[in-house]
């Protein structure tokens, strides 16, 4: 296998849908289930130090620290991107998150919109 193989694997595209499915769930989630994961994203990040998918996925990268493991980080450094790891890191395991849920709030309730039941 090739390091290309490695990495856009099916860890990748697992990471990647998890991520897509997350930033849906205003449409299709009542707001306390957002709340409910977010909640489950921070002790993922308390028990494990990281996020599961990211460690599986980069974790046996030698060159990556692990306050810098990310997979924003990791994939906007292979697209070319110049950014702080660190910051990257912070950015989406927090700001991102709060985002969602923020806005489930707003859509669900002061919106009053009707949740999408695929």
């Amino acid at each position: 296998m090739g390091k290309i193989d490695h990495d856009f694997g099916v860890i990748f595209w697992l990471h990647l849908a998890a991520i897509i499915v997350f930033i849906l769930t205003p449409f299709y989630l009542p707001w306390p289930f957002i709340f409910l994961i977010l909640i489950l994203h921070y002790l993922q990040g308390e028990l494990f130090k990281n996020c599961v998918l990211t460690k599986a996925q980069l974790g046996a990268k030698g060159d990556i620290h692990h306050l810098e493991m990310s997979f924003y980080a990791y994939y906007f450094k292979k697209m070319g991107l110049k950014t702080d790891p660190k910051k990257v890191k912070k950015y989406f395991s927090h700001f991102l998150v709060w985002t969602v849920l923020i806005f489930g709030v707003f859509w669900q309730i002061i919106l009053n919109k009707r949740l999408w039941w695929f």
